[in-house]
Parts: C-alpha cells; sequence; structure tokens
C-alpha cells in the first residue's frame, strides 16, 4: 500500500472528525473517529504480512486497544443516550489506551542492546521523571477518586517514552525518530485529556489533542514497520 496515498487518506479522515464535531454533529463524528486507527491497522497489516512476527503483533494488539479506547472516550462525552453514566466510559477509554500503552512498552522492550537510557542517555530518564512528577503535582488535587488509576496511566505512558527513547542504537535512525516523536506526541495528547477533564478546560484543546493523536499513532505504526528495514528503502 502506498504511504503517500495512506497518510493523505487517513489524516483526511482525522480532518473530517475534527470539523464534524466542531459542527457537533455527534454521530457522523463518532462514525469517522472509529475508522481512523481501523485504517492504520489496515496499512500496517499490509505492509508486514508476510512478515508477522511477536514485535508486529504486538503492535496490531496495541492500536486495536488504541481503537478501544477511542470508541470509549467518544462515549464518554455524554452526547449520546447509553446506558451507563459517561464515567463508566471514560474509565473503559483510560483503562484501553492503558494497555495499549503497556503494550508498546513491551514490544520497544522487547530489543537487545545497550539500555542507553540508564548510562549514556540517563539525562533523558530525569527529564520523564521530573515531567511526570510536575503534571501529577498539577493535577493531584483535582483528580477526586481517579488519583489511583490516572497515577497508574502516567506511570505506564511515560515507561512507554522511556522504552522508545531506549531504542537508540539498537534500531536504524530513522524508525528510532519516528516512534520517539510519535510517543512524544501520545503523552502531549493524553497530558491535555488529563488538564481538560480535571483541572481547567482549553480553547480547541479538543483539536490539538486529535491531532497529536492521530499523528503521533501514525508516526509509532511508521517506525515500527521501518524497524528492520534500510532507512532509504520506500514503502509502496
Amino acid at each position: 500500500m502506498n504511504q503517500n496515498r495512506f497518510a493523505l487518506c487517513y489524516f483526511a479522515v482525522a480532518i473530517l472528525c475534527i470539523i464534524l464535531e466542531r459542527l457537533h454533529l455527534v454521530l457522523p463524528a463518532l462514525i469517522a473517529k472509529a475508522l481512523i486507527i481501523p485504517l492504520l491497522m489496515v496499512f500496517y497489516h499490509m505492509t508486514v504480512r508476510g512478515k508477522y512476527d511477536l514485535f508486529h503483533r504486538l503492535i496490531m494488539a496495541g492500536l486495536f486497544f488504541s481503537w478501544l479506547g477511542d470508541v470509549s472516550l467518544q462515549f464518554a462525552n455524554g452526547d449520546i443516550p447509553l446506558p451507563f453514566s459517561p464515567d463508566v466510559y471514560f474509565i473503559g477509554g483510560l483503562a484501553s489506551f492503558l494497555l495499549t500503552q503497556l503494550i508498546y512498552f513491551v514490544s520497544f522492550s522487547l530489543l537487545k542492546g545497550k539500555n542507553s537510557i540508564f548510562s549514556t542517555r540517563i539525562y533523558q530518564t530525569l527529564l520523564v521523571v521530573l515531567y511526570a512528577f510536575i503534571m501529577l503535582y498539577y493535577l493531584y488535587r483535582s483528580l477526586g477518586n481517579m488519583k489511583v488509576p490516572v497515577i497508574i496511566y502516567t506511570v505506564i505512558i511515560l515507561l512507554m517514552l522511556l522504552s522508545a527513547l531506549n531504542r537508540y542504537g539498537k534500531v536504524n535512525g530513522l524508525s528510532y525518530i519516528l516512534v520517539v516523536i510519535g510517543a512524544l506526541l501520545l503523552v502531549i495528547s493524553g497530558s491535555l485529556v488529563a488538564i481538560t477533564k480535571f483541572h481547567m478546560k482549553i480553547n480547541f484543546a479538543g483539536i490539538v489533542i486529535m491531532i497529536t493523536y492521530v499523528s503521533a499513532q501514525y508516526l509509532i505504526a511508521l517506525g515500527c514497520i521501518r524497524q528492520n528495514i534500510l532507512t532509504t528503502k520506500k514503502i509502496d
């Protein structure tokens, strides 16, 4: 599958979802949102088919749970009458994304080699830990009975980021950069979700969350596809 054509289709659906949400067209927006990650899964499958190993299967599983999280959080908006309260769907979405981050963490940790984040690049670990403390300190009083789930999620997503950073020297340079940028964007997206949910409303936060999230998933998938190929090889 041609990468450029896929990218155009993928981001077009994401932009359509943003427009539909801004127009308060709830059901069409839900359908558009529900199509984004499956499109990425199809692209990933078509690109790595015949080369499946544990790593690629885990990435596909991570994308699947991301899709569950997307749908659950759409239901958590409370715009569609459902049998359970919005908080139930929010927790379900949080749990799905927690599984996604955990799967990504395990996937990125499968690679053999020097653990640079504990030696030559330990400053990266310290920066990630510092960010975790700042975020939790900033949000803690606003979390209410969600303190434990949010703390657990914060720890797991930042472990995912550390495992992405720890791929340095174990994969080709392009794969490393794509996955690290994707992981950073996932952290930004998750942080904005937490801030707007528990602390304060931010103008246009939904748009930024969507753009960072879909870009993150695309970059992580692309970086994982390129993990075992030369940086000069094209993906058709």
